[in-house]
């Protein structure tokens, strides 16, 4: 897989751009505000319909201005691909070609192990909503459903009604419950492997804390049981207590909760290992090897986990494009070195 041709108008801070990449690897150079991240964005939400940095798209649209408009060419397996994406300000957006895995690291990641619950949703939802369209239509299915359950226990009269979504909500969100919970038992083993390169004395684990219940759930039996028992709770506060909505994924190293007792050290090897499992269990779920974007990463690392991510952008066959202020650590790979300045890239 590889992204070779990238063209943008009104993108942010870009400004009308077309550049060549390098179907090994690409260095973006340049001072920090002026376009590199957001050159990223572009390739991430081109290769994969969505965004990963806003909910909106329309946020991305540059001022004055009512479309947006990215488009790419490459090739999967040989063959020839194009790809388009453009985001309007007023009406719906519309993307074309194929929707391709995409890992990014960025120094945000550290907030995986140690941030909100919701952070650690949004990584499985952008991961599995990609490559499982079931998942991503329970997801958006429910998501309604919640608010709809919601308005329907805050009014007296309407509580009645709410057994009438049960069915329903139990399906949709039954689904998302197995696939995060089987992602996440495949995800573990290669983190660990990972983890335990980076740092032997450390045994990392993870797992699904299902929301609302103190135990797995994993058929709708089980989750009419969970609603039952906590209908009255449902009552009193006037929402829904019970689903994916308020899913957690607990991370613990030698036992001992990330979130709480981690370094900042630690918790860069606990994101580092689970997104470089991520590319492993992409490329095992899709036959197709994930491009690898790394957002001002390196400065963040220290020698063993730099020299651990610039082996897997060694890798033969790997596309990866990188950010980062200076062109250190890169040069034996023979990079394809592109300045960027106030939204304009240039050699």
């Amino acid at each position: 897989m590889s992204l070779t041709r990238l063209e943008l108008a009104n993108f942010r801070n870009l400004k009308q751009t077309a550049i060549d990449l390098s179907s090994r690897l690409t260095l973006l150079v340049g001072r920090n505000g002026q376009g590199k991240t957001n050159l990223l964005e572009a390739v991430y939400l081109l290769l994969q319909g969505r965004d990963f940095r806003t909910a909106s798209e329309r946020d991305a649209i540059q001022k004055g201005h009512e479309t947006a408009l990215l488009s790419g060419s490459g090739s999967i397996d040989g063959r020839p691909q194009k790809w388009r994406h453009i985001i309007v300000r007023q009406g719906r957006r519309s993307h074309q070609g194929p929707v391709v895995p995409v890992v990014i690291f960025s120094p945000d990641d550290v907030y995986l192990a140690k941030g909100s619950p919701e952070r650690r949703r949004r990584f499985l939802d952008l991961m599995l909503s990609a490559h499982d369209i079931r998942y991503a239509r329970s997801l958006r299915a429910y998501n309604r459903l919640v608010l709809q359950r919601n308005r329907a226990l805050k009014e007296p009269a309407y509580q009645r009604v709410v057994d009438d979504f049960t069915p329903l909500f139990v399906r949709e969100g039954g689904y998302i419950w197995r696939r995060r919970h089987e992602t996440l038992a495949a995800l573990e083993p290669l983190a660990q492997e990972i983890h335990r390169r980076l740092a032997p004395n450390e045994a990392l684990t993870f797992r699904l804390d299902f929301g609302g219940w103190h135990e797995p759930i994993l058929d709708e039996n089980a989750y009419f049981k969970a609603l039952g028992e906590r209908r009255h709770d449902e009552e009193v506060r006037q929402t829904t207590v019970v689903g994916p909505h308020r899913d957690d994924v607990a991370i613990s190293i030698n036992d001992l909760p990330t979130g709480v007792y981690a370094s900042q050290g630690q918790l860069r090897t606990v994101a580092l290992s689970m997104k470089l499992a991520t590319f492993f269990w992409l490329f095992q779920e899709t036959g197709i090897r994930p491009i690898i974007l790394l957002d001002d990463v390196l400065s963040e690392l220290d020698e063993i986990r730099r020299q651990a991510v610039l082996k897997a952008v060694a890798e033969p066959g790997q596309q990866t494009i990188v950010t980062d202020t200076e062109p250190r650590s890169y040069q034996a790979l023979d990079p394809l070195i592109l300045a960027v300045s106030e939204g304009e890239v240039g050699k």
